[in-house]
């Protein structure tokens, strides 16, 4: 009895000594892992490409204008383990996190969120090189620019420069490099009813507007040509950058597959 007393007493020190080798390799296992914050599905994107082993989005896919998210209290645990929290700078949810959290600054990193290639490949770059990743983020650029040349090709084909368009501002970066005709820019802050008539009266081929801020609906209906509004947000049906880019492309006639 005695000695079944000892061995039990032996198995139950070994019980703390156990826990803490567990969780020491747990821990150590996580400070390897590259696990990046990001505001939304677009600097998530970012920080995919980049080679990020992990990437840990705050601003859910399904909102339509992801930067008007607003964190949880839930949202500061994810922070946890990771390298950094990359944002666009427009979001106000991420100061606040920010400061709930006492995040330092230094783990903070602002991400120009652009579409246009060139853009994408710098930012790409920039974050790889904070995360020594950047046999990774080669990889994936290999991978984008096989896609952006069947782009350019199939938008020779279609003689997109002969088209004449109006383009909502965050959408031209992605639009002129595609190589149309842009005649005319629009926002919303100018958007009265006598600006709408003079845009019509330019008579473009085609409005490209914003998906995550529809603007250019009216100056379509007066003058009764085609209508896209393209992402600049990743969505659940295309998450990555090499998805949104072939997603947009398709929404202008620039692929075979194309997205209503």
């Amino acid at each position: 009895m005695k000695a079944f007393k000892k061995r039990a007493f032996s198995i139950f020190c070994l019980f703390p000594v156990i826990f803490c080798i567990l969780l020491s390799t747990g821990t150590t296992r996580a400070a390897d892992k590259i696990i990046v914050v990001a505001s939304t599905s677009w600097t998530g994107a970012i920080a995919e490409a980049a080679g990020a082993d992990e990437v840990r989005i705050l601003a859910p896919f399904e909102l339509k204008h992801p930067p008007e998210y607003d964190y949880r209290p839930s949202d500061i645990a994810r922070l946890r383990f990771a390298r950094m929290l990359v944002y666009g700078g427009y979001e106000p949810f991420v100061e606040k996190l920010a400061v709930a959290a006492g995040l330092a600054p230094e783990k903070m990193m602002v991400i120009v969120t652009r579409n246009d290639p060139d853009n994408l490949k710098k930012q790409a770059r920039l974050l790889a090189e904070k995360m020594g990743t950047q046999k990774r983020e080669t990889a994936w650029e290999k991978a984008l620019d096989r896609v952006l040349t069947d782009m350019k090709q199939q938008a020779k084909k279609n003689k997109i420069s002969q088209k004449r368009v109006l383009v909502q501002k965050y959408q031209v970066p992605f639009v002129k490099w595609l190589g149309f005709d842009i005649i005319g820019v629009f926002s919303a802050d100018e958007l009265s009813p006598n600006k709408v008539m003079e845009y019509a009266r330019m008579k473009p081929d085609m409005i490209i507007d914003n998906f995550h801020n529809p603007q250019g609906k009216p100056i379509a209906e007066i003058t009764k040509c085609d209508y896209v509004a393209l992402l600049n947000f990743p969505s659940a049906d295309a998450r990555t950058l090499i998805e949104l880019l072939k997603q947009n492309a398709a929404r202008l006639g620039m692929t075979n597959n194309h997205h209503p």
